[in-house]
């Protein structure tokens, strides 16, 4: 059983990370939600509020089956962050957000080109899941299939999810993620881009480090 020092802590860290993604302007209002796994524990920020207005006290503490265990209501996309947690041990920490140019991605969907080294060697592929009426199991699981062993999704016509084995780890896939949809997004408006050859995907997924 986590000890009560330890359950603030992880509250605290969820509700930085809100800030963070407000600040940075990857998420805003009432959109988007995060959690985070500790043991046999799962941390979860509340369904209708504000992210970036959010307490520690109002996180909500659950058991990895979603069950909560203290007053309150979780999100309404905690489906999304249990299916992932139950097909990925490695996952410690979920990030859902509205960021701008990624959600144009979600809107548009538009490819996802390899042009960038350092987005290859670190996400790997993004993967894109079909859309699915928000706040049910079919997009939780949809989202969690179409996932697979990948740090970063985009929900079509809905936004971004990134995982990762710390909260900061997942920001900053999203936020690499939402650089990449940056810089194709005006790519795209003018009309040219250089594509990385497919050696060089191989390559850069496969055997290069950071």
């Amino acid at each position: 059983m986590l000890r009560l020092g330890c359950m603030e802590d992880f509250k605290e860290k969820i509700v930085l990370i809100c800030r963070q993604l407000y600040e940075r302007r990857l998420n805003c209002g009432y959109a988007g939600n995060v959690s985070l796994k500790a043991g046999d524990r799962v941390f979860i920020t509340p369904a209708s509020a504000p992210k970036h207005r959010l307490a520690f006290e109002e996180i909500l503490e659950t058991d990895l089956k979603g069950n909560v265990l203290f007053p309150g209501k979780p999100s309404s996309e905690a489906r999304m962050h249990f299916a992932i947690y139950e097909r990925r041990p490695d996952v410690k920490a979920i990030i859902h957000a509205h960021p701008p140019f990624l959600s144009i991605v979600a809107v548009t969907a538009l490819d996802l080109k390899p042009v960038l080294p350092e987005m290859e060697i670190v996400l790997k592929g993004i993967a894109f899941v079909p859309y699915r009426r928000p706040g049910t199991q079919a997009l939780a699981d949809v989202v969690a299939e179409s996932l697979g062993e990948g740090k970063l999704a985009v929900l079509l016509n809905h936004g971004a999810l990134a995982c990762g084995e710390s909260l900061e780890e997942a920001f900053d896939f999203l936020e690499m993620g939402e650089s990449l949809a940056h810089t194709l997004v005006f790519s795209n408006l003018l009309g040219r881009f250089n594509i990385l050859t497919a050696e060089e995907v191989v390559f850069f997924r496969g055997k290069a480090s950071h």
